[in-house]
């Protein structure tokens, strides 16, 4: 998708509002209680001024989470969201998937912070929890296993310090600018608490880097990826506009901040933390259409997929499933079953049985073993799906050697 497409794309600007809503309302709780020095009648003012954007950032948070999640069950659906609510459907994929449970998380989260009665500090743990819980949302989120739960750490430190460091620069630029303005013991009590958020950013960037070194091990084949696939080209469009905010807050760090006596180094430190905060929120967007597209090393081995079916992918410890039931409504219907290991090599099974189970639990499912059709491709013909709505497919795999593996996922049965 083009850049224009990206702009106008309802997902990834619901993904990027929330996440910059999180970042600001982890970063000023950060900063308010890690970086601030000194206490003065100013920095009472600006103390309630930091719990306001908090405030405000977390009820951002809160409606973007949820468009977020009703644009997902829309496509999971694959309805209108109109049609989505009416029927009550939205309902199941809140509280049937894991996306769903964690995005109401973060709106029961979202709804805490917006009352600003918390002590800072349990402020900060709830807005640091807020944004953590981003991360089972992401490709981190859907990687099984002990490497799948490494990953899923990685990227909630990652998210983590990017809030911390980003959402911490609006409020470093409110004093700035409040020191400028009211000199003497303020500006003294500026230059010490910038120092602290100078250490903090420090730890933060540390942080990220290795986070990101990590996330990018999980989700790219090789370096080659970053020039050679859509992924890794938006990906490296990302590490180049992190590159430019560290080359500002260097400048910060190693020149001005020294230097904050000066009031022209003041004021150019303020232009600076605006500028790196431009550049973080551009890092952000990038954040938020990465998660819409596939990673270069998750290509699955599908042959086309006709237009009208539906698709689940399983991931196990062992061996992941590419399920295709084709057409995708109710009706009579063929499956089809890839199987493959985790380096995506064809996994060799001897006997795999399909159940499809239907919305409502007291219903019986609709089982069948499948038939061997090609290399690792097994299929199911003619089963009958008698109802809409979001069945459970179950598959019980038998590897040449060693014990059964089930996997089980969510695939959804249009009208």
């Amino acid at each position: 998708m083009p850049v224009a497409g990206w702009l106008t794309d309802p997902l990834v600007l619901a993904r990027f509002v929330h996440f910059a809503a999180c970042s600001l309302a982890a970063g000023t709780a950060a900063f308010a209680v890690l970086a601030v020095d000194g206490k003065n009648d100013t920095f009472a003012r600006l103390m309630r001024r930091w719990r306001a954007i908090i405030c405000v950032a977390a009820a951002i948070a809160a409606l973007s989470g949820a468009c977020w999640l009703l644009l997902v069950a829309a496509g999971i659906l694959d309805r209108p969201i109109a049609e989505a609510l009416a029927d009550g459907d939205l309902r199941s994929v809140a509280t049937g998937t894991q996306f769903g449970q964690f995005a109401l998380a973060r709106l029961a989260l979202a709804a805490l912070l917006v009352a600003p009665v918390w002590p800072s500090r349990l402020r900060l743990a709830v807005s640091l929890a807020l944004i953590v819980l981003i991360a089972p949302a992401g490709h981190a989120g859907a990687q099984p296993g002990p490497w799948g739960d490494v990953h899923l750490a990685a990227d909630a430190i990652h998210l983590a310090a990017a809030g911390a460091w980003l959402g911490g620069l609006p409020a470093l630029a409110l004093l700035l600018g409040a020191a400028r303005r009211d000199p003497g013991a303020l500006a003294a009590a500026a230059a010490r608490t910038t120092a602290r958020f100078s250490l903090l950013g420090i730890a933060c960037v540390a942080l990220l880097t290795a986070s990101g070194i990590a996330n990018s091990w999980f989700l790219l084949s090789g370096p080659g990826d970053l020039i050679t696939t859509p992924y890794g080209k938006v990906l490296a469009l990302k590490i180049a506009l992190f590159a430019a905010m560290l080359s500002i807050a260097a400048a910060n760090r190693f020149y001005l901040t020294p230097r904050l006596a000066d009031p022209a180094a003041m004021r150019a430190l303020q232009r600076n933390c605006l500028a790196e905060l431009g550049l973080g929120l551009a890092v952000v967007f990038i954040a938020a259409v990465l998660g819409t597209l596939a990673p270069a090393a998750h290509r699955h081995g599908n042959t086309e997929i006709p237009s009208d079916a539906a698709l689940v992918h399983i991931h196990a410890d062992a061996v992941m499933a590419d399920v295709t039931v084709a057409p995708g409504r109710v009706g009579r219907a063929d499956v089809r079953i890839h199987l493959s290991s985790e380096n995506l090599a064809d996994f060799s099974a001897r006997a795999v049985h399909l159940a499809l189970r239907p919305p409502e639990a007291d219903r019986p499912a609709v089982a069948s073993d499948a038939t061997l059709a090609a290399g690792a491709v097994w299929t199911v013909s003619g089963i009958e799906l008698p109802r809409p709505g979001i069945w459970t497919v179950v598959l019980s795999i038998a590897p040449q050697q060693g014990a059964i593996v089930e996997l089980d996922g969510p695939i959804v049965i249009s009208d």
